[in-house]
């Protein structure tokens, strides 16, 4: 009777959100501009229209969102909808050589997005690491009726953020001198894109009695942030667009990419004012120290009142576990038909460069993007080879149930973010298969489109193939992205041949940019990639 009702109000939620749906149209220039956010460093970000941040986007699910985005960068760029399943516009979800060229320099792409989900979401430049640099901002889809009550909503949107652009982070990353690389440097938080000592920067104002829905949501480039409030819980009830029962917390870490909403009841008085944690984990830079950075701010509910807790902290700051979240919607978990297992490395390579990888193989971005060889090479868009080995490319049927097990042999954590899906996390463990670390989920677990593996453990997450088109799954840790670990779901290659028309502005983007509109993953036709490189390998003792 339960799943019923909630069927019933499910439909109900969707017939209002079509009724009211209307059309958001934003002009975005992306500009670089100079910003300060922590008063430590001046530096040069990427804004939009002159400015930075970027402005927050709120649209009502069943709206169509529509971006005309104009490059005045000197470089290409491209915008992703982190989170949006971008169902039958798999050329709308801009990964740069993926599923599209990317935006030329004082050129333009425009995005129209179906809203069809409704949470907590971001849009973030998917072209190189190029997000680190400022280009992202929180995208909120509200639903005709929410599942819970609340008074005000607030965004708490964390950052690690660098004094330094994302190339020279990049290049020091890459670099084949063990100096160099590991020469360690550290993010500062930001909090909605202001940050330092000055915690009026940073305060969050409460009234008295009100509940509030916070949307937490992490957008370092690297960095897991851990949240809490003294002497406040905090009720989960949203995980990456997926509304849950509540679950009841006073900390919770997100890694990158992931999102939560809590609802946070108020003390009744204004008497005292309490300290909130948004504290930083960097995972990025192996033979260096991992470092805890702790941030700490104000929950304001009185100017001048005395602040309780400032030294002694009653937060309990335990890995918050997502496997036991019960999702509001109810589904069963998938079954098996393709069994993709992923170890996860990082090691030197035979470049004498440090990459990440899984099952030893490192991403590389194709000349051709990936959607525009599935659509131009008939019924070899059937063979992975046309892709590429670098693209490391795996072939889904239409309508396959999928079970990835991400086993992580590294010392780091990492988030793997999955494009144009939410996946059922089914099992956590530690790869010692202790069985105290074993945590396996309920008759409807949890979804999520990002989950943290951490050091030594492991995950298996299923998802179903019902969503035709080319999807990215990757780390988002930027920079082990750009060092190579990430892959590539080809998902029902000919469905996608049979129900894609690419945007004319696609193509005359790629050709803009001197790539091919046809071919495989060099340009060629067919299975002919001559020298196309397969390393480098990992060295042997590293």
């Amino acid at each position: 009777m339960r799943t019923l009702q909630l069927a019933v109000i499910g439909l109900l939620i969707l017939f209002n959100a079509m009724a009211s749906a209307k059309r958001v149209e934003l002009n975005w220039n992306i500009t670089y501009t100079f910003a300060n956010p922590d008063g430590m460093n001046e530096r040069r970000v990427i804004g939009v229209n002159g400015k930075w941040p970027p402005p927050i986007i709120e649209v009502n699910q069943g709206d169509q969102l529509v971006i005309n985005a104009f490059n005045s960068l000197d470089e290409g760029t491209s915008l992703h909808a982190h989170g949006f399943f971008q169902r039958g516009t798999n050329y709308y979800d801009g990964a740069a050589s993926v599923t599209e060229c990317g935006i030329p320099p004082n050129n333009s792409y425009t995005y129209e997005m179906d809203v069809t989900q409704s949470g907590t979401f971001w849009l973030h430049s998917h072209y190189m690491a190029q997000y680190v640099d400022g280009l992202r901002t929180p995208l909120i889809s509200h639903p005709a009726q929410e599942y819970y009550q609340y008074d005000e909503e607030l965004i708490v949107m964390l950052e690690a953020w660098y004094h330094r652009e994302s190339k020279e982070i990049h290049d020091q990353l890459l670099s084949t001198s063990e100096e160099i690389r590991t020469a360690p440097f550290r993010p500062y938080m930001l909090v909605n894109s202001r940050g330092g000592e000055d915690l009026n920067r940073t305060t969050i104002r409460f009234e008295p009695g009100k509940t509030y829905r916070l949307r937490l949501l992490n957008v370092s480039g690297t960095g897991m942030v851990r949240f809490g409030i003294e002497n406040h819980t905090m009720h989960v009830i949203e995980v990456d667009g997926v509304d849950t029962e509540i679950k009841s917390v006073n900390s919770m870490q997100l890694s990158v990419g992931q999102r939560a909403s809590v609802l946070v009841t108020a003390k009744d008085t204004a008497e005292f004012n309490y300290a909130y944690h948004a504290d930083i984990f960097t995972d990025i830079q192996s033979g260096v120290a991992r470092a805890d950075l702790p941030f700490s701010s104000i929950i304001e509910y009185s100017q001048g009142a005395s602040l309780v807790n400032s030294t002694n902290s009653t937060v309990d700051w335990d890995f918050f576990q997502d496997v036991d979240l019960v999702p509001m919607e109810k589904l069963p978990l998938p079954g098996v038909h393709k069994w993709v297992p992923l170890e996860v490395h990082t090691s030197i390579f035979d470049d004498h460069r440090e990459h990440l990888a899984f099952n030893n193989r490192t991403y590389e971005m194709p000349l051709v993007p990936t959607l525009t060889t599935a659509l131009t090479t008939g019924y070899q868009a059937y063979f992975s080879d046309v892709y590429g080995f670098k693209s490391h490319p795996i072939i889904l049927d239409p309508m396959e149930d999928v079970e990835v097990a991400i086993f992580n042999k590294d010392i780091n954590s990492h988030p793997f973010h999955l494009h144009g899906h939410n996946f059922f996390i089914k099992e956590r463990g530690s790869l010692d298969h202790n069985p105290a670390n074993l945590t396996q989920a309920g008759k409807y677990p949890i979804r999520r489109d990002s989950i943290t593996v951490p050091p030594l453990s492991y995950a298996i997450v299923r998802f179903t193939a019902d969503n035709p088109g080319i999807w990215l799954f990757h780390c988002h840790m930027q920079f082990h992205k750009e060092q190579g670990l990430a892959l590539t779901f080809i998902e029902a290659p000919f469905k996608i041949i049979n129900s894609t028309k690419l945007p004319d502005q696609y193509k005359s983007n790629c050709d803009l940019m001197g790539i091919p509109n046809e071919g495989n993953a060099m340009g060629r036709k067919g299975l002919d990639l001559p020298d196309a490189p397969r390393g480098p390998f990992p060295l042997e003792g590293f």
